[in-house]
C-alpha cells in the first residue's frame, strides 16, 4: 500500500515536481488546442498559463525549501551587549 501512495504521490520525482508541473500546463493547454477543443482564440488566452508553466520548468523553482531556507527570525539572532 506504501508503495501504491508514494507512485500516486509522485516520490518517484522528488526534487522534480514544480517542473512537471509546469510542463502538464503548458502541454495540457497546447494538447487541448490541438484536438480541437480549444480554438485559436481560447488557445491565445491560455498564454499566461502556457508561459507559467514553461517558466517554472525552466527555473526549476523549488517549492520543497522553501520552509528549510526561510530568513532566520528576528527574535532567534544573539543578543549583544552595549557597544
Amino acid at each position: 500500500m506504501t508503495t501504491f501512495a508514494w507512485l500516486l504521490m509522485g516520490g518517484f520525482a522528488k526534487g522534480y515536481r514544480t517542473q512537471i508541473l509546469g510542463i502538464t500546463a503548458a502541454l495540457s493547454a497546447v494538447g487541448l488546442w490541438a484536438v480541437g477543443d480549444l480554438t485559436l482564440a481560447q488557445l491565445l488566452s491560455e498564454i499566461p498559463v502556457i508561459l507559467g508553466g514553461l517558466g517554472l520548468a525552466a527555473l526549476g523553482a523549488k517549492v520543497d525549501d522553501a520552509t528549510a531556507k526561510s530568513a532566520p527570525h528576528p527574535d532567534d539572532r544573539e543578543t549583544r551587549g552595549p557597544a
